[in-house]
């Protein structure tokens, strides 16, 4: 990193200097609103790495390795945002190690602050190298490519993971979802674009498999109860429906009821989900059927909620908890505005929360209510329990957590 020697003019001042880190560059996400696979998050929880993570001193970014066949994953581009630096100041980018990522663009020539087509100013283009999980560092360099390094960023290679995923539209009581496949196809296609960053992609059925559920106490509707969900019959009836043997099972229906609230609310729920490890803890027994893994969703008219929605609900069916495994919306820190396990979808201003800490470059969803954010963390951080989620939710992928038992 580059250091600066200060000198006092008149060191009797000491005690009146409150000392400051100055940054005159960092790096940030290349787009604001919902997720883009070509420009994905970082984690910046902290300044420093643990050892298993680079080491760097600045955030940590994932990239999706290559396909079969493929020698390089996918091209993203990252933000390099000049903070305390004039546009006319020349910046190299390097990486460590090219065998586990390579820079695309700009090869051996100076960041340009200006936008080009298809070249947003001040990006770095990169993709992994590698088909193990590896890392190195990207550094940003004053001058010349040999110059003091100014920022660096670690950067994380994952091995490409694949979850297979058929989708079931549940009609209850002969009432069947507004949802169609082609809109699920490109709900999955968005929830794609969030678990990229892990290296995580998702292939669905080449259909849909139609369900039909009778009995239930309202037409179209998975209503709740005061049990939970994981011994909530007609929840578990309609996760019970033919489930596909090692596959993300995502089950579309009408409507929640939650009839366990102070005041009946129809559709406060938007989705439910279930790892094997939470379907194992709850056997069948009398007449409820036993609770199964996989995710359910109801009907939106928001594909943007509805994709975020999705995204959140399979990473409880990967084993991932609540940001800090706190399940209200009491922390309210940026960090867990932008995390997708953030308990809540939408961010509202409570004390001590200010603007700046609801306004997380998420956008807006279609009421105009703010957006949380789709960070998947990779930093594990004393205080922030499972705040390693991409290393838990990869774990869970291979173990199948997803999959029905």
């Amino acid at each position: 990193m580059a250091s600066f020697n200060l000198a006092l003019i008149n060191p009797q001042l000491n005690s009146k200097i409150t000392p400051h880190r100055v940054v005159p560059i960092r790096f940030a996400r290349a787009v604001e609103n919902f997720s883009d696979d070509t420009a994905p998050d970082l984690d910046d929880h902290g300044f420093t790495i643990p050892a298993q993570f680079c080491t760097a001193h600045g955030p940590v970014v994932g990239l999706m390795g290559p396909a079969a066949g493929q020698s390089t994953g996918p091209v993203v581009r990252i933000k390099v945002i000049r903070d305390r630096l004039s546009n006319t100041a020349q910046l190299f980018p390097t990486v460590d190690d090219a065998s586990v990522a390579k820079i695309e663009f700009p090869v051996n020539a100076a960041l340009n602050p200006a936008d080009a087509p298809n070249r947003p100013g001040d990006c770095v283009f990169l993709q992994a190298a590698t088909t193990s999980e590896s890392e190195t560092k990207l550094k940003i360099h004053h001058g010349s490519a040999g110059g003091p390094v100014m920022a660096e960023c670690a950067v994380r290679a994952y091995p490409r993971l694949v979850i297979n995923v058929q989708v079931h539209l549940v009609s209850i009581n002969g009432v069947a979802p507004t949802t169609s496949f082609a809109t699920a196809q490109q709900l999955f296609k968005d929830v794609g674009k969030v678990y990229a960053q892990a290296g995580v992609a998702f292939e669905l059925a080449g259909s849909a498999m139609n369900e039909a559920v009778t009995g239930y106490a309202r037409d179209g509707t998975v209503t709740l109860s005061n049990v939970a969900d994981e011994e909530n019959t007609e929840l578990q009836t309609v996760l019970r429906q033919n489930p596909v043997a090692g596959s993300l099972n995502a089950y579309i229906f009408g409507h929640y009821f939650d009839s366990s609230a102070t005041t009946n609310q129809l559709d406060n729920v938007l989705g439910i989900a279930f790892s094997s490890d939470n379907a194992s803890g709850h056997p069948a027994h009398g007449t409820f059927p036993g609770c199964q893994a996989g995710i359910t969703l109801r009907d939106s008219d928001d594909p943007i909620k509805a994709a975020h929605t999705a995204a959140h609900e399979i990473g409880h069916s990967l084993r991932l908890v609540h940001y800090a495994n706190v399940d209200n919306p009491g922390r309210p820190d940026i960090w867990a505005h932008r995390c997708l396990m953030f308990p809540v979808v939408t961010l509202n201003a409570r004390a001590p929360s200010s603007d700046a800490r609801i306004d997380v470059g998420y956008g807006t969803f279609a009421n105009g209510r703010t957006s949380a954010g789709q960070l998947l963390m990779t930093k594990p951080r004393a205080g922030v329990q499972q705040s390693d989620e991409i290393n838990v939710l990869r774990a869970a992928q291979i173990a199948n957590t997803f999959a029905p038992i």
